[in-house]
């Protein structure tokens, strides 16, 4: 079998993983909420405007800081939203733990570096 349909086989199992379904349904919930999706606007505006800023050589005002800290709670007390980015923090999971297993075998350590240690999961890598 080919590296690219090993490749293939692989993003194939990542699409079916419930990691990644539940992302899906996650963001579908977060995208039909309009509060949730004011809120990311916002603080995307604040964002891209305190970037312009520092790219001018400027330093963002105290009121501007506050004010991505009040859109960051909202973000944190929005359930929709909150569910996203966990759902988002588990499926940025499993592609590190891919990668750290890719890593390993590239480096010629057994099994990926995962299972074969005496912990099994327990390093944090499963």
């Amino acid at each position: 079998m080919s590296i690219m349909n090993k490749a293939k086989d692989l993003g194939d199992a990542l699409v079916e993983s419930s990691e990644y379904k539940e992302l899906l349904v996650a963001q579908d919930t977060m995208q039909a909420n309009e509060e949730a999706q004011g809120i990311l606007q916002e603080f995307q505006q604040k964002q891209q405007m305190v970037q312009m800023m520092t790219m001018n050589g400027q330093e963002a005002t105290d009121e501007v800081r506050k004010e991505l800290e009040a859109l960051q709670t909202k973000m944190q007390e929005n359930e929709d939203i909150k569910s996203f980015m966990k759902a988002q923090n588990k499926f940025n999971q499993v592609m590190q733990t891919v990668n750290q297993v890719i890593s390993a075998a590239l480096a010629g350590e057994e099994e990926g570096g995962c299972g074969s240690h005496a912990g099994g999961c327990s390093g944090g890598c499963c």
